[in-house]
């Protein structure tokens, strides 16, 4: 499990995939859409709102490369290869939407919000899964199903936890 990472090339079909994996693979892009709807909602911004679409269909479609490799044993290559593509850019629009609405974004009302008690908790969970997960996209093995446990288990609690501190604030 040591060194990098990203075994998986065009021609490689993972066989140790299962059908719980790929639904367990959906958790965090469920969570993540809850959480980045009630702050869109909230933001009231279109590109944010694109932005949050853009990743979770980037999530659901690398699930469904799952799926398929599970069911069908097939690399469907593209399915698998555009999250290193869409992921970011759906997140740089969110970004580029906090930008662009600076003027009616408080700062100190953020940050306020984010340290107050509960959710403060639940927000330092999340950033420590985030963490962990980017510790794991250098160190883990994409290929091996065990590492894909582990990254979905942990992302899938971050994102509750995201999720969660946000409910706790309204």
């Amino acid at each position: 499990m040591a060194g990098r990472v990203n075994r998986i090339k065009k021609d490689t079909i993972p066989e140790d995939f299962t059908l719980p994996l790929v639904v367990t693979d959906l958790i965090p892009v469920f969570f993540f859409g809850l959480s980045t709807l009630l702050i869109g909602r909230k933001f009231g911004s279109p590109l944010f709102i694109l932005g949050a679409s853009v990743c979770m269909a980037s999530g659901t479609l690398k699930a469904l490369w799952k799926l398929i490799v599970v069911l069908w044993k097939k690399n469907v290559w593209p399915l698998f290869l555009q999250m290193r593509i869409c992921m970011p850019i759906g997140f740089l629009m969110m970004i580029v939407s906090v930008v662009i609405h600076r003027d009616s974004v408080s700062v100190g009302a953020i940050l306020s919000a984010l340290t107050s008690f509960p959710s403060s908790i639940f927000f330092a969970a999340g950033i420590a899964g985030m963490v962990l997960m980017t510790v794991f996209a250098f160190r883990l093995d994409s290929s091996d199903s065990k590492s894909n446990w582990l990254e979905q288990m942990v992302n899938g609690a971050a994102q509750a936890a995201f999720f969660i501190g946000i409910c706790l604030l309204r």
